[in-house]
């Protein structure tokens, strides 16, 4: 099924010169392939739904919106992705594993005074906010931090997102923070959506050890203005 964007939204993108834009979003959820486009892509997405509903992320499905976009989005001023940055897979709490949680990690507001050695910066977040991070402390060194984006995933769902240091991966930290961010997040009464690259295996491992169940795959065409 072939969605347009709402033409209000669509005319707000080009209006502000927004950074990044997608004018193609594909998504299977339930066996139902959702196409969302804007008008000025319609017609480059109900060809593609024509040619493959069937296969929606197969590289030759995404070599068709690479090759059919790169130049019209190159002539709104933009430039397009690497062909596999925009395919994610979405997975959403189902039943968090709880005794993941570890005696290091710590819920905290900033950085404040521990060095973060993960590649992820932490921004102050003011008190009275209900935002936080979820952190492995270690030798007063955060070594691994679980976010939260506000904004909210497709599902209507917080989404989260975890970053390790390298040299302290594979020691269940990753794990503790998310498992720690999804518990705090479901006892607010909020659905936890985790979304990661569909290449990153042991990433979409995590996800499933600490409880999460795949609900949806999506492929983002995604565009970036240039400078």
């Amino acid at each position: 099924m072939v969605i347009l964007e709402d033409k209000e939204i669509e005319k707000a993108l080009f209006e502000n010169c927004e950074e990044v834009i997608v004018p193609i979003e594909v998504t299977k959820r339930d066996k139902k392939v959702e196409i969302i486009t804007l008008e000025k892509t319609k017609d480059i997405a109900n060809e593609f739904e024509k040619r493959f509903i069937k296969s929606p992320f197969s590289k030759e499905a995404k070599m068709f919106l690479h090759s059919s976009l790169n130049d019209v989005v190159k002539a709104w001023g933009y430039q397009g992705n690497d062909i596999d940055e925009g395919h994610i897979l979405t997975y959403v709490d189902k039943e968090v594993n709880q005794s993941l949680i570890l005696p290091t990690t710590k819920r905290i507001k900033g950085k404040g005074k521990y060095e973060n050695l993960t590649e992820h910066e932490l921004e102050k977040i003011p008190r009275n906010s209900n935002e936080c991070y979820f952190v492995t402390i270690i030798d007063n060194k955060i070594v691994s931090v679980c976010e939260m984006n506000t904004a909210g995933a497709f599902i209507g769902a917080t989404e989260i997102n975890v970053y390790t240091a390298p040299h302290y991966r594979k020691n269940g930290y990753g794990a503790s923070n998310v498992c720690a961010m999804a518990n705090y997040l479901i006892n607010q009464g909020k659905r936890v959506a985790y979304t990661v690259n569909y290449k990153n295996k042991p990433s979409e491992k995590l996800a499933i050890k600490c409880g999460f169940e795949k609900l949806a795959e999506t492929f983002y065409y995604i565009t970036y203005r240039e400078e």
